[in-house]
């Protein structure tokens, strides 16, 4: 049970009593600058155990300052409440120093609580932030940073500034809060190593403002910077390609199909976004009456090179592009090639969920989805599950998980005096509830992204259905001429496709070359009257 009956002395006044950093740590990469301690003077036992625990910390004896600091805040002595800001604080730093990082939020979590009233509220802005950096997963830290907000910029050191403005764009943004977010990732400074990433969240928050030009300028911004260092920053060549992608989704957002072409164009082979940017592009050739191209595109997405990728829209959009040529038996055939191919892994993935009933079900499901798919069903479900499970927020997740285990393994891998402390017992219930947690919370994560993938499924079957009645109506001449207006309106024939003198034309036998992926033409002529 928390001890929060003895953090009584919030407003308590020890200015003369300074501890704002360590000796270098080893813990998570935590070094803080140290800084003259002036010794406790008071002259009661419970003065004297926060002296002790001062005395231990300094000499890097973490586990028993930890003690000391705890029978302060445990003490009933009257004494003990002028004395608990400060050991709380100081507990709070040692155990960062044990890398039992859960439970130094614990006791950071009561500073914050008492906001800038606790006398070393100003004083744990650093450690917190640090700490939101080492537990991505958490997802109550950015909130928590959030907390020293009012701090910024004068009464955050300089060299935790850029750090600290990019979390707090991050946090803003999490909750919608997109002027403040814009705002903060604005101070983050053109030389620091969080400027690249500052600067791709800006533009995304641009593109929810609506704010189309202010995003392309961001996102130019950064394309650039990834150019310059090209090669020598594997995280800043990712961000660029991103920046590429979402370049092309904005100026399709904006109707600007030829110049969306552009820049999912220039997106490589080699790139991990290629394949989303090949079928992206295909809608936008839809857009422009380059239906060879288009078709030409998904026809590269059904190469058997992408046999385990997922994309289930494909098909839905050929048919589409299909019936606005006439071509009906060519969208029977394109909606009989989706139902073969997502039919069966809908139906599987409807029982694989039923078969899911707790969070922790989908927790365990995450942890072990390989193996369980292979013993149990059709190798197509892994398009679904990895498309769902392949997500930064399920990996933060899950590496908060992982940090928690570690946490309960290090408790009871300590010294047996230590773990069967008050203190141990305490931070064991603590990290075991918080590791529970975090399993449900990472669980619940996984449960959205496979509820989202079946409901895309099924949306996607609804679209066929309606796709086929469209069809044989059509075929049937049975729509109106109205209706058949309404369908065709704004498209024109399939715009010819010409061969320029560097490329060559070859006719395609069923057989798929790596190097013709993303080249190939589909020759369609319209049927329509």
């Amino acid at each position: 049970m928390r001890r929060s009956d003895v953090f009584h002395a919030a407003g308590c006044a020890l200015a003369a009593v300074l501890l704002l950093g360590s000796p270098s740590a080893a813990a998570q990469g935590f070094v803080f600058e140290e800084e003259e301690v002036e010794a406790v003077t008071t002259g009661t036992p419970v003065a004297q155990f926060l002296q002790e625990g001062i005395d231990a910390y300094s000499a890097g004896r973490y586990e028993d300052a930890s003690i000391y600091f705890y029978e302060v805040l445990s003490s009933p002595d009257i004494a003990a409440e002028a004395l608990a800001p400060r050991a709380t604080y100081q507990l709070a730093m040692t155990l960062v120093q044990l890398e039992l990082l859960q439970g130094a939020v614990v006791f950071f979590d009561e500073i914050i609580a008492s906001g800038s009233a606790h006398p070393f509220f100003e004083a744990s802005a650093p450690w917190v932030l640090s700490i939101a950096q080492a537990l991505p997963g958490d997802v109550d830290m950015l909130r928590r940073v959030a907390a020293f907000a009012d701090l910024f910029p004068e009464r955050i050191e300089p060299k935790y500034r850029d750090e600290f403005a990019y979390l707090m764009g991050q946090h803003f943004y999490n909750v919608g809060e997109l002027d403040r977010a814009q705002q903060f990732l604005g101070f983050v400074s053109d030389v620091s190593e969080f400027y690249p990433q500052a600067l791709y969240l800006s533009g995304i928050t641009s593109v929810r403002r609506y704010e189309a030009q202010e995003a392309v300028d961001t996102f130019i911004a950064l394309m650039v910077l990834a150019e310059e260092r090209r090669g020598r920053d594997a995280a800043l060549d990712r961000l660029g390609e991103l920046a590429r992608l979402s370049m092309a989704r904005v100026f399709y957002s904006t109707g600007e199909y030829d110049k969306s072409l552009d820049y999912y164009g220039r997106i490589e082979q080699r790139s991990e976004y290629w394949l989303d940017a090949l079928f992206e592009s295909s809608w936008a050739h839809f857009q422009t009456d380059q239906f060879n191209r288009a078709l030409g595109n998904l026809h590269s997405l059904n190469s058997p090179f992408f046999d385990d990728e997922y994309y289930p829209e494909a098909p839905i959009l050929q048919s589409v592009i299909l019936f606005y040529n006439c071509r009906f038996d060519e969208v029977r055939t394109a909606l009989d090639e989706f139902d073969y191919s997502y039919g069966p892994l809908r139906e599987e993935l409807e029982g694989l969920l039923d078969s899911l009933a707790s969070n922790a079900d989908y927790f365990a499901f995450a942890e072990d989805a390989d193996a369980r798919l292979e013993r149990r069903f059709d190798p197509r479900l892994r398009r679904i599950t990895n498309a769902a499970l392949n997500d930064r927020s399920i990996a933060n997740a899950r590496a908060f998980v992982a940090q928690l285990e570690d946490e309960v393994a290090l408790i009871e891998a300590s010294d047996v005096g230590w773990q069967n402390s008050a203190l141990g017992e305490f931070l064991a219930q603590e990290t075991i509830g918080a590791l529970a947690f975090a399993e449900g919370q990472a669980g619940q994560i996984v449960r959205n992204r496979l509820d989202n993938v079946l409901d895309e499924l099924r949306g996607r079957e609804r679209e066929g259905a309606a796709i086929l009645i469209e069809t044989d109506l059509a075929e049937a001449n049975a729509i109106s001429a109205e209706l058949r207006s309404e369908l065709f309106r704004g498209r024109g024939a399939p715009v010819p496709e010409t061969v320029h003198q560097e490329q060559m034309m070859w006719e395609f036998e069923g057989e798929y070359w790596r190097d013709e992926l993303g080249y190939y033409f589909y020759q369609l002529n319209s049927a329509c009257q």
